[in-house]
């Protein structure tokens, strides 16, 4: 009943269990879950150590024992399993030919104890088969056998190792400069901040500071506010960065993108916790490259894949320069040339919708602090100053809204980049276009514009170009899709293409 040596066929009767590591594995994975019941055993064993130390074996034997002992799994010729439960059975099923990814990760415990976890994916929302704490030579081979051109026979036979993979892109220490530039490391020490300020307040340590640091209190009550804000707003920049860095070297260390001659993508990356996920390419229909609003001055970006099945978003590129992102999309969507193309602008009705929203914008934010200060819950000079400062940043926004707002669509494909802050472009090759979809407020109809929606099996699978004119609309819709669309014109010949290709 334990795992083979190798992947091969197994009979329909034949099952296997899980590592017995996973007895030691589960309970470190389930540690946040299971605090309130450790809480629980310790309240009720303190005044009853034996009920304490009973409580204690049976919740060792609930979390770790009867879950491996009632997991098994296979692998026939035509499907992999996995049954679980004791009352409640549950058997969850892929089938081989449907596998379209198989994802190996493994955490700290993991890797001390020679284990992986494999999750494999068929293509469809939720129906996936996770062999949690298999050996990792198992697990490697077991990729190998599984992925799309893998057989059941010996894995050292199979077409990964007679054909070197072609690296497309491998971590450099260069990239960690783009790290301090994403807003993950803000948002981590603002947490931090929050929970150590509670923490510290349960504590009465701000009780024991106003004793014990009267001086430095008195320096900040004395000092100017803006100076401590300053100093506060630094502090967090400084704390952000930090974390940003480790944040990056924990989640992104050794990242190699590789494709493989089976015809798959694979991205490995990690230092402590590692991950190995597998893309079959033929669900792959554009990609998305997004420029964070900081990252953009450092020309830095981010590179996602558009595909189809469980995984619509996989990562194919980290914060990372520019232009590797855009060499990482010519060799997978094959469309470089496209991604970094002028786009061809909405017009003015765009313009002045994007304008218009800013305006409103303004006075909603600008109201808030007047209305503060009308309800005495504010001074009338520091709510007057917030909402010059908010109706300003609003009004800002609208600049790179604009400016970011766009399509194109060339001979291969369509590119769609929305009226956001952040730079996105979303490409979607032209063979992956499955529908469209029309849309116009009063608003809209008023300056003939309309928002046109690219329908897709693939990510989002519905990207909208905002504010196209009429006319455009209507000739992207019949360039990219004419059969689909020449029933629905009222005069086909009037479809032309003037204005959709990129300039």
């Amino acid at each position: 009943m334990t795992r083979p040596d190798a992947p091969r066929a197994d009979h329909p009767d034949k099952w296997h269990r899980l590592s017995p590591w996973t007895m030691a594995v589960r309970p470190l994975a389930q540690l946040p879950q299971l605090i309130p019941m450790v809480i629980a055993i310790v309240i009720a064993g303190s005044n009853a150590p034996v009920f304490g130390l009973g409580l204690t074996v049976v919740a060792l034997i609930a979390v770790s024992v009867v879950p491996w002992a009632t997991t098994f799994y296979q692998v026939t010729d035509t499907h992999v399993r996995l049954r679980t439960g004791v009352l409640n059975k549950k058997v969850a099923t892929a089938r081989r030919d449907r596998i379209r990814s198989v994802d190996l990760t493994a955490s700290a415990p993991h890797r001390v104890l020679g284990l992986k976890k494999v999750l494999i994916g068929t293509g469809s929302d939720g129906n996936q088969v996770e062999l949690n704490c298999v050996a990792a030579p198992y697990a490697q081979a077991l990729h190998s056998s599984l992925m799309p051109t893998g057989t059941t026979a010996d894995a050292g036979a199979t077409v990964d190792d007679q054909v070197p993979p072609q690296v497309l892109a491998r971590f450099r220490p260069d990239w960690l400069r783009y790290a301090p530039f994403s807003l993950g490391g803000l948002a981590v020490a603002v947490a931090i901040g929050a929970f150590g300020a509670q923490f510290a307040n349960e504590l009465g340590a701000f009780d024991r500071l106003r004793r014990t640091g009267d001086t430095l209190l008195g320096w900040i009550d004395d000092a100017p506010l803006g100076l401590v804000v300053a100093v506060a707003f630094v502090g967090v920049v400084v704390l952000a960065a930090v974390l940003s860095v480790v944040g990056y070297l924990l989640g992104n260390w050794g990242f190699t993108l590789t494709r493989h001659p089976d015809a798959t993508l694979r991205v490995s990356r990690g230092l402590i916790n590692t991950a190995e996920t597998s893309l079959d390419e033929k669900r792959v229909r554009g990609v998305h490259l997004h420029e964070p609003i900081l990252m953009r001055p450092v020309r830095g970006a981010r590179l996602f894949a558009i595909a189809t099945g469980s995984s619509r978003h996989p990562m194919l590129l980290p914060p990372a320069p520019l232009d590797d992102a855009v060499a990482v999309a010519a060799e997978v969507a094959d469309s470089a040339a496209d991604l970094s193309a002028p786009l061809a602008d909405h017009g003015s009705g765009a313009r002045r919708r994007r304008i218009s929203r800013a305006v409103m914008n303004a006075i909603v934010v600008a109201a808030v602090p007047l209305a503060a200060a009308g309800f005495g819950w504010a001074s009338a000079e520091l709510a007057v100053t917030a909402a010059v400062v908010l109706a300003a940043a609003a009004l800002l926004a609208a600049l790179p809204r604009i400016a970011h707002l766009g399509s194109a669509v060339t001979d291969t494909s369509v590119v769609v980049s929305p009226p956001t802050i952040a730079r996105h472009r979303y490409l979607v090759g032209r063979g992956g276009v499955v529908g469209w979809s029309w849309s116009s407020s009063p608003f809209q109809r008023r300056l003939r514009v309309a928002t046109l929606t690219l329908a897709t099996a693939a990510g989002s699978q519905a990207y909208e170009m905002v504010d196209l004119p009429d006319a455009r609309a209507v000739s992207v819709m019949a360039t990219v899709s004419p059969d689909l669309v020449r029933p629905f014109l009222v005069d086909p010949g009037a479809a032309n293409l003037s204005g959709v290709h990129a300039q």
